[in-house]
């Protein structure tokens, strides 16, 4: 295995870290800046992005190759490889800003719905809920039928973190037996509801997604087990990449700290704590790269990588929260304010523990396929 970037993956990084350097963590001020000195009683509303900046940063990002990622070259799209996503992710992770690269699926662009996403002219969010539990699909419960004109699927509740998509892209259990397949269907289409839409955090929302008596078109129906699995993957890539930016983020804005605080006629970098805690988050950080890469290594090179890419997502969202919470300690009452970008790192890291697949069941998952290995 080499881990060697190329001469491209090296300009990818640089072009990246530049743009979340001068677009992105330069705008955090403005973003995180409170309107009122002290926050009202109750949950806090949730901050959303200008409208007018989010439209300025996406052209952009597009511009430079930094938006649709899996946009094939022939539609003007750069066409990147694993380890390149990874280090676009990573660098956009070192923002709280709530801005990054969407995630389509690179045959989503070959359906009549590509040229349109290309363009930015629809939304796609994943559907996949059932796997945020174990990381995987083995416990599905939507079901369909398949019939000669298309499928029928079950009335299904499935949760989704982007209510206001166009599209929705979630997988389906054939019933009476284990064949599993990859829908998408359009926001308006009829039996498909979205109920219950509220803040989960206050960066993200959450709603419920409900189908009743929804026919699907065999166009449709996109692919089957190994593509749902691919798209588990990536996420699981794609959360290991923004939490090691996280965990950059945080160590990098904690040195900086701890070499200028001084309290009680010393500064925080010379207590041992201190410098224990920062070592240990940088020995965190170095070895969850190498898992994360590895794994993309790996996608890239046409090897199994499923269980690798479980791996680095849970590595590195435990060590994005434990970063998080060392900055947050480290920095004092203004580790808590809500003006600087450690508390909303602290919440981002939290949440990505729980997606696409949880700590435990993720152990549990792969030391199942070790034991019969």
């Amino acid at each position: 295995m080499d881990l060697q970037l190329s001469e491209e993956e090296k300009l990818i990084k640089e072009t990246a870290a530049q743009f979340v350097d001068r677009e992105l963590i330069a705008r955090e001020g403005a973003f995180l800046k409170q309107s009122q000195p002290f926050l009202p009683p109750g949950a806090p509303e949730r901050r959303v992005l200008d409208s007018n900046i989010a439209a300025e940063l996406t052209k952009k990002a597009r511009e430079i190759g930094l938006w649709a990622l899996e946009l094939p070259e022939a539609m003007g799209g750069p066409a990147m490889g694993h380890v390149a996503q990874v280090l676009i992710h990573r660098e956009f992770g070192r923002s709280v800003l709530p801005f990054g690269p969407v995630a389509i699926p690179e045959f989503m662009f070959e359906t009549q719905y590509g040229a349109a996403l290309a363009a930015g002219e629809l939304s796609l969010a994943l559907a996949f809920d059932e796997a945020h539990k174990s990381g995987s699909l083995s416990q599905l419960r939507s079901l369909y039928r398949q019939e000669p004109e298309g499928a029928i699927l079950q009335d299904s509740r499935l949760d989704v973190y982007e209510p206001r998509a166009d599209l929705f892209l979630f997988p389906a259990r054939e019933q009476g037996t284990q064949r599993l397949g990859l829908f998408v269907i359009a926001r308006d289409a009829p039996g498909l509801n979205i109920l219950d839409e509220a803040d989960l955090t206050t960066d993200a929302r959450v709603a419920r997604l409900t189908l009743r008596h929804c026919r699907i078109a065999n166009e449709q129906l996109l692919g089957y087990e190994y593509e749902a699995g691919a798209i588990i993957a990536s996420e699981q890539l794609r959360i290991a990449a923004r939490s090691l930016g996280i965990g950059m983020r945080c160590l990098a804005a904690s040195i900086e700290h701890a070499k200028n605080r001084v309290t009680f006629g010393r500064r925080l970098a010379e207590r041992q704590a201190i410098q224990w805690m920062l070592a240990d988050l940088a020995i965190e950080i170095r070895t969850t790269t190498w898992i994360t890469m590895e794994a993309a290594w790996r996608a890239d090179n046409d090897l199994p990588y499923f269980d690798e890419a479980a791996l680095a997502k849970k590595r590195a969202a435990r060590m994005a929260f434990q970063a998080a919470d060392s900055a947050i300690q480290i920095h004092g009452g203004y580790g808590v304010c809500k003006e600087f970008p450690f508390e909303g790192f602290y919440r981002e890291a939290r949440l990505a523990r729980l997606l696409y697949g949880r700590e435990e069941e993720i152990n549990r998952g792969v030391g199942e396929k070790y034991l019969k290995a």
